[in-house]
């Protein structure tokens, strides 16, 4: 059994069932998580097996393919699928459109043919509004994504609210900002804070772009559950809604705190700062704690010491046994 922090299981009973497009990925397995714990029938869609250390004991039901037949009979389908990350979209433009537009559109399709009322799409709050937003940035706030992930993105999003005003489908977008937490694996890039703990960890150095003076909003994957949880039983006309801690850290402060946590200091590798890294970011909540009655629970300290916990248990272990 994991010693990471457990979310209390709400009633979501009038689910019945759902779909995770995604749901063997880092959110959707926290998703399919606590989905499952609560009672709702859950279908994971992903092409890629379940961890069987993470669904263990849980009644999640696995689909590799995406089609009609596997989101039919669900109550809302979750989107938290992707295949690139912000660093590297620029690089693999086409990739990252296609992982991106593409699968939403595949998903939307899905959703419409099966006659799902509600779709909910995870896009990224920390790329889609650009270097010039105010701080902390509400919804309202101009978008001005400086690369391909965020472009994409506010793409995707684009085609959710279409796909409502065409088919009738309640579709939302959750701009979620930097999650962090159990079952992110570290060894794929995406993440600082899962990134950083396991280098650290395994006395390695920490890539630091830049000087270190960047603000990021780092948000517990447990509170990006619940708001997805939130929403759907939400009833009113918002459909874009910010989902961060409504705080900023420096990536300066990251590591110090990894390194009081770990009560030794880390290496470090600096490096130039890069252009597709926005200087601050950080999300103004407010609309969802007001209209979802959702705020973040999980305190900074208490969500790192989590994640580290949870990699030593399952991350460190399986890297010294391949």
């Amino acid at each position: 059994m994991s010693t990471a922090l457990l979310i209390q299981p709400a009633d979501l009973s009038r689910l019945g069932r759902v779909s995770v497009v995604g749901g063997g990925g880092f959110i959707g397995l926290n998703l399919c998580q606590h989905l499952a714990r609560s009672g709702v029938q859950v279908t994971a869609i992903d092409p890629n097996p379940l961890r069987p250390e993470a669904v263990q004991g849980l009644s999640i039901h696995h689909e590799p393919v995406l089609t009609t037949e596997a989101v039919q009979g669900s109550s809302v389908v979750f989107h938290v699928a992707g295949s690139t990350e912000p660093a590297s979209s620029n690089v693999h433009l086409r990739e990252d459109m296609a992982g991106t537009v593409g699968l939403t559109l595949d998903v939307l399709e899905a959703v419409k043919a099966a006659g799902v009322p509600q779709v909910v799409h995870v896009s990224s709050g920390g790329t889609v509004y650009g270097p010039n937003a105010p701080t902390p940035t509400p919804e309202s706030a101009a978008t001005d994504p400086v690369c391909a992930y965020g472009i994409s993105k506010l793409a995707a999003e684009g085609h959710m609210q279409l796909a409502e005003r065409m088919h009738g489908m309640r579709a939302f977008n959750l701009r979620v900002a930097n999650p962090y937490g159990p079952w992110q694996d570290p060894r794929r890039g995406q993440g600082a804070v899962n990134a950083f703990l396991y280098r650290a960890l395994r006395d390695e150095p920490i890539e630091l772009w830049g000087d270190g003076e960047i603000i990021r909003d780092f948000l517990h994957v447990n509170d990006v559950v619940t708001a997805m949880c939130s929403v759907t039983l939400y009833e009113g006309d918002e459909r874009v809604f910010n989902i961060g801690s409504g705080a900023g850290l420096s990536i300066a402060r990251l590591i110090n705190d990894i390194e009081l946590l770990m009560k030794r200091p880390v290496k470090i590798n600096r490096r130039p700062g890069r252009d597709v890294d926005v200087p601050c970011s950080v999300l103004d909540i407010e609309l969802a704690r007001r209209e979802l009655a959702w705020r973040p629970m999980t305190g900074w300290h208490e969500g790192l010491e989590d994640a580290m916990v949870w990699m030593k248990q399952y991350v460190l272990t399986e890297a010294e046994t391949t």
